[in-house]
């Protein structure tokens, strides 16, 4: 009996790319940063509001910031930093489609995190919201925007295609002390392989400053 090779290889071999890919990623993110943290602030699962606290008073320390989040969905993020952070300033700027993901992410469908299209309301006319796809909004309001203080960008993302996009367009006004909060961090296959792509493109160096387990991780870029 004759056994036609490509057939099998191709049953077999797609069902273990993912778990390949995975652990190719498990060992760069070995090599790479748990090197650069090893002087890091380490909070615990459920330490989030203290988490932000060390960032806002041990690292930016009392000045205005430029704080762009990208995937806000109800707002608590940003109107914990706006509360935070009361210098007049300050800027706050959220960047949501506000309908969901526009794209399957691990075990949430398409649409997860829709807020039917309403916008979080918060009483701060420092705070403003650029609502659509980030490829479809980030473009032009990098056209106007220009930093007036240190750059703090909140990555909640989720996903590869949108983080890579995100971290690539704001490369141009990047500057040594920028720090960039990821959320999901450890997702290898998204947000941290978006990351690894980045700073190996663009020739970037940083340090991470403080994180909560894997997950959400801050990293100030040098």
């Amino acid at each position: 009996m004759k056994i036609n090779k490509k057939s099998i290889s191709y049953k077999i071999f797609p069902r273990f790319l993912g778990s390949i890919d995975k652990h190719n990623k498990n060992i760069i993110f070995q090599e790479i940063i748990i090197k650069k943290s090893k002087k890091a602030k380490v909070f615990s699962k459920g330490q989030r509001l203290e988490y932000f606290n060390f960032i806002f008073k041990d690292v930016i320390g009392d000045q205005p910031i430029d704080y762009l989040e990208f995937g806000v969905f109800k707002g608590e993020s940003i109107k914990y930093w706006s509360k935070l952070n009361k210098s007049p300033k300050s800027r706050f700027y959220g960047f949501d489609t506000f309908t969901g993901l526009p794209e399957d992410w691990k075990r949430h469908p398409r649409g997860t995190f829709d807020t039917e299209g309403n916008i979080p309301k918060i009483d701060d006319t420092r705070v403003h919201f650029i609502k659509g796809l980030f490829q479809e909004t980030l473009y032009d309001f990098l056209r106007t925007f220009s930093p007036q203080s240190r750059l703090v960008i909140h990555l909640d993302a989720d996903l590869y295609s949108s983080t890579l996009f995100c971290l690539a367009q704001l490369d141009r006004i990047f500057n040594p002390g920028s720090l960039i909060l990821f959320d999901e961090f450890y997702d290898l296959q998204n947000e941290f392989s978006a990351f690894y792509d980045y700073i190996r493109s663009h020739n970037s160096k940083f340090k991470i400053i403080a994180r909560i387990g894997w997950s959400q991780v801050a990293i100030e870029l040098q």
